[in-house]
């Protein structure tokens, strides 16, 4: 990069820094876990998109349509369109219960309707899956890094975990509310307006993409059918398996702004995910022999935009990484602070004490997330087996919410079921041993639901 494209970065990060810790000194522990649940639509749309379309999401569709073609963007696409669907229809209900319980993560769900053993369990999976993904959000900067700054990965990685796990302990969630506006307008400039058409032009649009292998335009080349068919599926509970989507809707002004923020982002959520999709294939097209596909897009824009353009996508990039990295500690802390800390440790921790702690384990979960990402580099990967692993969660919450018949016995046995049945095979069925899992937990919960009775921790009526 030249000099004006490393002022442009320079500049942009000392002022998302400035902002989120400014606003970071100024907040409360509600503020820093859930915004004290007044934040309104246009700070709740944006964040939804921004958590939707990290730069993991970005960064691992891109890898996906350069390495595979449109398999993984189509799929990920739809899965994506059903499940924000879903979760819009749903964010009443999960509003309402927020409220009721004064609830701040999904653990709370488990407690307040099943049991505290529930609650630990629910915790734990939890933590190791969003580990996962901020070690996702970790890889997906060092690889920025690495091309643009010419840092070794294991450098890179460490700058980027130090700076954003600072950031994060400071800004907390209310921070990233805030900056998440303007992420998404710089993004959209960058991506939509500078690179899009400069790329449409170099391969001449759509038809650029012809002289790609046939397999490229094939809906099941990555993970066949399975996987495929799977994901759209299972795009019906993506929203209500992932928690940072459990804080935005907690922290939403009212159940309206809960289901409305949710509806209004559809568009913009597809827009980014067909994009990124496109700019993979268009880069295998321009630079068919990259070593690594999750450099796919990052070679494209290093390539294609011009000075100043560069410098501006460079710390764009590098932002939505930081409100996604913050986005997935913040997951951890809040399961950790909430389900652990107040729930097990200490249940008369005060304000200022869960504030205090909010941000050690800030810190702590940071760490870890970067050990993690020492160890497994693979983005696609990453994304892909954090999110499926969670829904061995699904039939405890829809039971939890719609079948009085669910008892704690059949949700605390179904997800330990169901996600060692996943994990186990994991090692032969990376991308899709999220199915048999499933399909362990939800018969287990059925069964043992009609085999047992209510405990005296359940509360039935919930909302």
């Amino acid at each position: 990069m030249g000099n004006i494209d490393l002022i442009i970065v320079f500049g942009y990060l000392v002022l998302l820094f400035a902002v989120g810790i400014f606003v970071g000194l100024r907040e409360t522990a509600e503020d820093f876990l859930i915004l004290s649940r007044k934040a309104k639509l246009y700070l709740v749309l944006f964040s939804v998109v921004s958590s939707w379309v990290g730069i993991g999401t970005f960064v691992g569709t891109a890898a996906g349509g350069y390495d595979s073609g449109i398999s993984v963007g189509v799929t990920a696409a739809v899965s994506a369109l059903v499940g924000v669907v879903a979760i819009g229809l749903m964010a009443p209900t999960i509003k309402k219960f927020g409220d009721k319980f004064h609830a701040h993560t999904i653990g709370d769900f488990f407690r307040v309707r099943y049991s505290k053993s529930n609650q630990a369990l629910v915790g734990v999976i939890i933590i190791l899956s969003y580990f996962l993904f901020t070690a996702t959000q970790f890889t997906g900067l060092a690889l920025l890094l690495k091309l643009w700054a010419g840092f070794s990965f294991e450098l890179a990685i460490v700058i980027a975990a130090i700076s954003t796990i600072i950031y994060t302990a400071f800004a907390g969630i209310k921070s990233d509310f805030y900056t998440d506006i303007i992420h998404f307008w710089v993004m959209v400039l960058v991506l939509f307006g500078g690179l899009l058409p400069i790329v449409w032009r170099s391969i001449n649009g759509f038809s650029g993409l012809s002289i790609l292998p046939a397999s490229y335009f094939n809906p099941f080349s990555f993970g066949g059918i399975t996987f495929f068919i799977g994901g759209v599926i299972f795009g019906l509970g993506v929203g209500l398996i992932s928690m940072e989507i459990w804080q935005k809707i907690y922290a939403s002004k009212n159940t309206k702004t809960a289901r409305y923020s949710f509806m209004l982002s559809i568009l913009c959520i597809l827009a980014f995910y067909l994009l990124s999709l496109y700019l993979g294939m268009a880069t295998k097209v321009l630079y068919p022999g990259l070593p690594n596909r999750d450099m796919a897009i990052f070679t494209l824009m290093k390539n294609q935009l011009p000075i100043g353009l560069l410098g501006l996508g460079v710390a764009a990039f590098m932002a939505v990484f930081i409100s996604s990295v913050n986005t997935t500690i913040m997951v951890v802390t809040a399961t950790l602070t909430k389900d652990f800390y107040k729930g097990l440790i200490n249940p008369i921790a005060t304000d200022k004490q869960m504030l205090k702690m909010g941000r050690i384990l800030a810190v702590v979960a940071g760490v870890i997330g970067l050990i993690f990402a020492f160890y497994i580099r693979d983005i696609l990967t990453l994304s892909t087996t954090a999110l499926y692993m969670l829904l061995v969660f699904l039939p405890a919450i829809l039971g939890g919410f719609f079948w009085k018949k669910a008892t704690a016995k059949a949700a605390f046995y179904s997800t330990l079921l169901g996600f060692i049945c996943a994990a186990v095979l994991w090692p032969k069925m990376p991308t899709t041993s999220f199915v048999p899992g499933f399909a362990v937990s939800l018969i287990a919960f059925v069964l043992i639901s009609f085999f047992t009775k209510h405990s005296k921790t359940e509360t039935v009526q919930i909302t």
